[in-house]
């Protein structure tokens, strides 16, 4: 059994400590941000010095020992950990030009973007007179579209935009001492990638548990998903969500959504766990999953997200 909440404030600490003695609980928690990582760190929280409290008299039962060692990063590495992931997360090179006339051709388009490092140029006529531009970097998608956005083609108003996709995946509940090339080594037998990064605590430099991937093709994405979701990493289980670009900005990257697993048998419903919680900081949003006698993948698969401007949630069924 286990169970996701969602906090009101982000900037709380919970002491799991208050909850029956014989609760395991995986403590969790960081900015507000999208909840669709599960056991992101907050911020002040030292994952270094995490423990969890065994089921007297059960076997098989004593405490989860922590996944890895994390040792103190200077501050020069954890500036470098945090610009990567700002990068990353910005290296969005694929744009979209809307309403060409109608002839307009490839070397039309090249030569609108002659200063410009195209890697992929492809004009679909058949789809509204559209092209599809890859280029070298993020920073020169964003140039293009200040420069060209409501430019006018052979009196034609043309629209440029980055390009939706739908081929993005959060992967959370990684090892906290993953790096980001073994992040890379996980995902890239899936297919090319596009964009691919850890997202890391401010204060320690720490990876948070939680991922992004962006692959070039959406099927990519999908075999991914199929074969990572559930994977054991150690004694960690992956979640893999599908992750709505649109609704995804930098600042909101760190989830405040917390994951709670190996409950007692005592805490049958999210109200038991809500109630326990009553003297600390009181969840927005609980639910509880039984997963026993199921398998445990099939579980997993049923996990909703619901991605909004604001704040997301879990959802287990």
């Amino acid at each position: 059994m286990c169970v996701l909440f969602k906090l009101l404030k982000s900037d709380g600490v919970v002491n799991f400590r208050k909850l029956p003695s014989k609760s395991v609980l995986s403590r969790r928690k960081s900015n507000a941000g999208p909840n669709f990582a599960s056991r992101p760190l907050h911020e002040n929280y030292d994952p270094a010095v995490e423990h969890e409290i065994g089921y007297p008299g059960i076997p098989n039962s004593s405490p989860r020992r922590v996944d890895e060692e994390l040792t103190t990063l200077s501050p020069e590495e954890i500036e470098s950990r945090l610009d990567r992931t700002r990068r990353e997360f910005y290296n969005r090179r694929k744009i979209i030009i809307k309403n060409l006339p109608s002839d307009v051709s490839n070397q039309e388009v090249h030569e609108l973007l002659r200063n410009y490092d195209l890697k992929y140029c492809f004009v679909d006529k058949y789809k509204g007179r559209v092209a599809f531009i890859t280029l070298l970097h993020g920073e020169q998608a964003q140039c293009a579209i200040k420069e060209f956005h409501q430019h006018m083609l052979r009196e034609r108003e043309i629209s440029v935009q980055l390009q939706p996709t739908d081929a993005l995946l959060c992967i959370a509940n990684l090892p906290h001492a993953f790096s980001q090339q073994q992040f890379e080594e996980l995902v890239r037998p899936f297919g090319n990638l596009e964009r691919c990064f850890l997202v890391h605590s401010a204060s320690t430099g720490h990876s948070k548990g939680y991922g992004f991937v962006e692959y070039m093709k959406k099927d990519s994405a999908a075999r991914a998903k199929s074969e990572l979701l559930g994977k054991q990493l150690g004694s960690r289980m992956l979640y893999v969500h599908w992750t709505e670009v649109g609704s995804l900005t930098y600042p909101l990257l760190h989830s405040r959504c917390l994951c709670v697993d190996r409950l007692p048998p005592s805490l049958l419903t999210a109200q038991d766990l809500c109630n326990a919680l009553a003297d600390t900081h009181a969840p927005i949003f609980c639910q509880v999953s039984h997963i026993g006698g199921h398998d445990l993948k099939t579980a997993v698969d049923c996990c909703l997200v619901y991605v909004g401007k604001h704040c997301n949630c879990f959802c287990l069924h």
